[in-house]
């Protein structure tokens, strides 16, 4: 793929992620904005408080997709190479978390980086994510800290199986940015 065509795929891999469905469909349904609870996030669970439950599961499908769709006709329809696949499958996440609509605020990202992988690994990593998720929530209390366990142990996992390195550090870095998106939080929340 050439220079100029990469760029414009990631750019609309960044945009895809960017879209931010919970304040959009919570507006238009229910006149409501996720941002205005307690944590401020703008993402599928403060959506579902806001909005209900037909929003909230709308939401989490459109992020989940949002992430999914652009990674995964990367990764196996147009068969980019490693480094390719590294910038456009942590573009959705960085559109998430750092949102174009909403002057560079987002959400922690965690639907859309179960999107990501996904597109990158189709069923193999979300079902981890999704293990680690069900015993983080049941052996921490904090949903904020538990949700730091996912994507450190994708990145024990894919280290252990022998996946490529551009996998075990897009897995890092999706770890820093969400641990970037709590401590604002939690610095918010101290202020």
């Amino acid at each position: 793929m050439s220079m100029p065509l990469f760029l414009t795929y990631v750019l609309a891999a960044y945009l895809s992620g960017a879209v931010p469905w919970s304040v959009w469909l919570s507006r238009v349904v229910a006149r409501t904005d996720p941002r205005t609870l307690a944590d401020g996030n703008p993402g599928a669970a403060n959506a579902f408080r806001t909005a209900g439950r037909g929003v909230g599961v709308a939401v989490l499908v459109l992020d989940f997709l949002k992430a999914f769709v652009p990674v995964l006709v990367a990764r196996w329809g147009l068969q980019l190479l490693d480094g390719q696949l590294f910038w456009i499958a942590l573009a959705p996440m960085l559109g998430h978390a750092f949102s174009i609509f909403l002057r560079l605020r987002g959400g922690r990202g965690l639907t859309a980086m179960f999107g990501v992988w996904a597109g990158v690994t189709l069923y193999e990593v979300p079902l981890l994510m999704g293990l680690t998720a069900f015993v983080g929530v049941r052996l921490i209390k904090n949903r904020e800290v538990s949700s730091l366990l996912i994507p450190l142990v994708a990145a024990g996992y894919l280290m252990l199986t022998g996946k490529p390195g551009w996998m075990i550090v897009l897995a890092l870095v999706q770890w820093l940015l969400m641990l970037s998106k709590i401590l604002v939080y939690y610095r918010a929340k101290a202020a």
